[in-house]
């Protein structure tokens, strides 16, 4: 089932003009010298094309927008049949216009993030003034545009109070799905600590289960694994394995480095040195991730270990083991 990846977030660049709470990348205002050429990333490409079932490209950053050559790149995918999607900061550099040229190159959908229900939580949270209401006029010419919306949202100690009316905002954007990132102590969040504890999860969780039953547009949790524990728990639907770090997802940085996740600091290969469908199937570092028998402490012998198995990031970003217990499961912390 993990032989071949699901979902590649791929990094283009670490430049971006925002200044998040939270950002996994510690975003800068100016891009690397020794970003992938376009050249590097269509042979990576002509790669990824020759999985039986492609995966879905997520370009992301920083902010993918401050590559001129992210056209070119789009282009690139479209002309090896690879399904993508593009995850931008909403800077001036987002414009309806854009938008529309990305569905000509054959973009699929379009990721926005949105952390709160108000301006003083969102623009708080992002670093920025005015970013919710470009947000929302963004979302709208997403929409308009043809392309699937997606809002991405970063739940922390500064956002959380308003996850339950982000939810009823995001039913009125006429989204295609709504992914909820519980935010890993790493990057600038470490700093700041803005991860939740294990029992405000849970809570979340319960919240998230019960709203995704009525909503008529996917959600998707990151970083909590859990989730379909707390599925089957609190809606009698049964549990399914997620897709996590290394398995089924992956990450690919602006270098060329594969790391299991943007939020697991584990370097899996370099593509300038090794094929990533080497790298996928046989790193060792995957390779271990995708077995539970490999886990320490409490998701070692959890009997949701196959179904869960634990957020490996937090794991990692806590306690330096990305094989210990996940300390933001009530599970393995009770």
């Amino acid at each position: 089932m993990y032989d071949a990846p699901h979902v590649v977030t791929w990094e283009l660049t670490r430049a971006c003009q925002l200044h998040c709470r939270h950002c996994r990348a510690q975003a800068r205002v100016n891009r690397d010298t020794d970003e992938l050429t376009v050249s590097e990333i269509s042979q990576v490409m002509n790669d990824l094309a020759q999985f039986e079932w492609p995966p879905i490209i997520v370009f992301t950053g920083g902010d993918p927008l401050e590559r001129p050559d992210l056209p070119a790149i789009l282009s690139a995918a479209r002309a090896r049949g690879l399904r993508t999607a593009v995850a931008p900061s909403v800077t001036p550099r987002l414009t309806a216009e854009r938008i529309s040229e990305w569905k000509e190159l054959g973009v699929s959908s379009v990721a926005l993030s949105l952390d709160g229900a108000t301006e003083a939580v969102h623009d708080g949270f992002r670093g920025a003034q005015g970013i919710f209401r470009r947000t929302l006029e963004m979302a709208r010419a997403v929409v308009d545009s043809g392309l699937r919306l997606q809002i991405n949202s970063s739940v922390a100690k500064s956002t959380a109070v308003e996850l339950e009316p982000l939810g009823d905002l995001v039913k009125v954007l006429k989204v295609s799905s709504w992914e909820i990132f519980f935010v890993v102590p790493t990057g600038r969040a470490a700093m700041i600590a803005e991860a939740l504890e294990a029992e405000q999860i849970e809570r979340h969780l319960t919240f998230i289960a019960k709203y995704a039953q009525s909503a008529a547009f996917r959600v998707t949790v990151v970083a909590a694994p859990q989730y379909q524990r707390v599925v089957e728990q609190t809606t009698e639907v049964t549990a399914r394995p997620m897709f996590r770090e290394g398995r089924g997802v992956i990450f690919i940085d602006r270098r060329g480095l594969v790391f299991p996740s943007g939020y697991l600091p584990v370097v899996a290969g370099n593509l300038r040195r090794t094929s990533f469908s080497e790298i996928y199937q046989e790193s060792p570092t995957l390779r271990s991730l995708r077995d539970p028998n490999q886990f320490s402490g409490r998701c070692g012998t959890c009997q949701w270990s196959r179904t869960c198995g634990g957020s490996r990031a937090r794991a990692f970003a806590v306690t330096g083991d990305m094989l210990q217990s996940d300390p933001g499961c009530i599970l393995a912390v009770g």
